[in-house]
């Protein structure tokens, strides 16, 4: 049997934390971290440029001189 002091300060620490915004805070945080982990960014928070991560403007560039040099160059 436990002792009736431990159960009803367990119950007050329970309440306590549960009544917590810090440590709802923490457990969305977790589960959004885990969520992400299991099925990756949703698509709503990856909007704008963040949507396509091509190659940047230097490696268009390095490709271009590339082609330049070799004579294969687009004609526009």
């Amino acid at each position: 049997m436990r002792l009736p002091w431990l159960q009803m300060a367990e119950a007050y620490l329970t309440a306590r934390l549960l009544a917590s915004p810090s440590f709802h805070r923490a457990v969305q945080g977790l589960q959004k971290r885990l969520h992400r982990f299991r099925h990756g960014t949703p698509p709503e928070e990856m909007g704008g440029t963040n949507v396509d991560n091509g190659p940047g403007f230097l490696e268009h560039f390095k490709d271009e001189l590339r082609e330049q040099i070799r004579g294969n160059g687009r004609k526009r």
